[in-house]
């Protein structure tokens, strides 16, 4: 992963800048004539350098006396000479390795706005903190934020991409000694020197800018770019962490191992008082570790410690600190402190403040997953009962629905009438059955209507009376 440090005072000055005191953010890239990395190969033409700029250059500034062999200048393009510039032709030769040959200009391309990688933070004197840009600050910061001061240095020929369609915001803007306003940019976009130099890349109409002034509040302003994000880090190149389970902060472009606090405030709260404590009990003599300190929506502070390694050594900071926070809070206006620890080799992180790990499923999910599809499963069984319910008109699962229908149940005698005496000999009808006791009897001591007819070696069925044979033989 890549990371920026400052030394020990420098990194003083950084966090005391904090967001209730605008930074300064100097633009890096130019097209200047004396910049190596505008020509092919990282090298500065020589005197006896067939010069060549190929179409659709930008602007190419020329501030100090040059001398060159030839100059091969495209249709269209533009070559400006700074004061009391001299550009001469000579015929001398120069027996220095690499020379005598055609030096080809290769900047063709308007660098990002929105890119960290073309800004950098600057002292009082104008000059970049440390060897690299914008140490201490999450990557949507290292962009000039709503209240920051940009300046684009004089002596110097840019070319910007704004994008396109966008909105963005600075809290001043100083553009080769002069100082903007809204509309002031706005006409100097229109002017040709303007459009050579503010453009927007992919051909849509440019971002619009605005100037906003300075951030008036105690306890900090946001930084504004928050809405960018996307944009920002989408060129981003992230290296490979050293810890296991890295988490990305809000602000962030990569993951990174150390800790994040968070923390709500009051109007008490003094954004400059928390960094001056942070910087003179926690971070003086570390040369590894660094912090971040930004506001976040919703009246909330985010603090992001990391280092070099894996992150462990920002994480004890970071506890020593969130300790002794939590005791002091009355003192700083600070409310609920929240404490999450990115993960060092081999450990699991309990959360993220942004980005969440992707978490297997688990057996409780499983669990979970399977009794909904019975539940699901269950209800759809009910609904389709019910709907055929509807649609047969049946009342429920009675085997006797015929019957509920006005159909007829025809019920067998349990024994054929072959098998009593006198039946088909044209015997006693009464022989035939017995009355069934459930229903209304013409006999009353006993089930049968005339008992002392009955042959007492027969066995009839209670079931049928007598009267049911009787209608069987009529049948």
């Amino acid at each position: 992963m890549e990371l920026w440090y400052l030394s020990n005072v420098t990194l003083l000055v950084l966090l005391m800048a904090g967001s209730s005191f605008a930074l300064t953010k100097k633009w890096l890239p130019n097209t200047n004539f004396d910049n190596p990395m505008n020509w092919e190969g990282g090298h500065l033409p020589c005197k006896n350098d067939r010069l060549v700029l190929p179409e659709d250059s930008p602007a190419v500034y020329i501030q100090a006396d040059q001398t060159i062999q030839e100059l091969v200048l495209p249709m269209s393009g533009e070559l400006i000479l700074g004061d009391n510039t001299v550009l001469s032709f000579s015929q001398s030769v120069d027996t220095s390795p690499g020379c005598g040959k055609d030096a080809r200009y290769v900047r063709k391309d308007a660098k990002k706005w929105l890119s960290p990688e073309n800004w950098c933070v600057t002292d009082d004197s104008g000059d970049c903190i440390g060897s690299t840009a914008n140490l201490g600050l999450l990557d949507t910061e290292r962009v000039p934020c709503m209240y920051d001061e940009a300046i684009f240095p004089a002596q110097k020929e840019f070319y910007v991409d704004l994008e396109s369609n966008m909105n963005l915001f600075v809290g001043k803007l100083t553009i080769a000694g002069v100082e903007y306003t809204t509309s002031s940019f706005a006409t100097f976009r229109r002017t040709p020197r303007g459009q050579s130099q503010f453009i927007s890349d992919d051909g849509g109409s440019v971002s619009t800018l605005t100037v906003k002034g300075t951030c008036s509040e105690a306890f900090g302003c946001m930084c504004g770019n928050e809405q960018l994000q996307k944009v920002i880090c989408e060129n981003k190149i992230c290296g490979v962490t050293n810890c296991s389970s890295p988490l990305r902060p809000t602000g962030a472009c990569c993951d990174m191992c150390g800790a994040w606090l968070a923390f709500g405030y009051d109007r008490s709260f003094r954004m400059e008082k928390l960094k001056q404590d942070l910087t003179d009990s926690y971070l003086k003599g570390q040369t590894s570790v660094k912090a971040m300190v930004s506001v976040q929506p919703k009246e909330n502070i985010q603090v992001v410690f990391t280092d070099k390694y894996d992150g462990e050594q920002a994480t004890q900071v970071a506890k020593t600190f969130e300790t002794n926070l939590v005791k002091k809070k009355r003192d700083f206006g600070i409310t609920e402190v929240t404490f999450q620890k990115f993960s060092g080799p081999d450990e699991v992180p309990t959360s993220a403040p942004v980005v969440q790990p992707k978490d297997e499923l688990g057996s409780g999910g499983i669990a979970g997953i399977v009794i909904a599809i019975m539940v699901i499963l269950a209800i759809m069984m009910v609904v389709g009962f019910m709907l055929w319910r509807r649609r047969t008109g049946s009342s429920g699962f009675s085997i006797f629905n015929r019957a509920e229908k006005g159909g007829d149940l025809e019920l067998g005698a349990s024994i054929g009438y072959d098998d009593f005496p006198g039946i088909n000999d044209g015997g006693d009808a009464s022989m035939r059955g017995f009355d069934n006791p459930m229903y209304e009897s013409s006999g009353k001591n006993g089930v049968y209507s005339d008992p002392s007819k009955v042959d007492p070696t027969i066995k009839f069925n209670p079931v049928y009376s007598t009267e049911g044979i009787e209608e069987d033989s009529v049948m």
